[in-house]
């Protein structure tokens, strides 16, 4: 499931940011991290960005990164 939640957002960030560089790190854990430059905006087992763990929306990680180059 981890890999499949990737390549959709991976997906989702190349679609809409199309100068973005998207790489994907397969860890142990459970944890679904993503990071804009260097900073994360959203973790599944920190809930940063979301209040339960869980995968993120559709469109979700494209709102936050808009909220961060805003």
């Amino acid at each position: 499931k981890l890999q499949t939640q990737a390549a959709r957002v991976a997906e989702e960030i190349k679609t809409n940011f199309a100068d973005a560089e998207v790489s994907t790190e397969v860890g142990s854990g459970g944890n679904f991290v993503v990071e804009l430059n260097g900073e994360v905006i959203f973790s599944k087992k920190d809930l940063i960005a979301c209040q339960s763990e869980r995968f993120p929306e559709n469109e979700e990680i494209t709102k936050l990164i808009n909220a961060k180059i805003a």
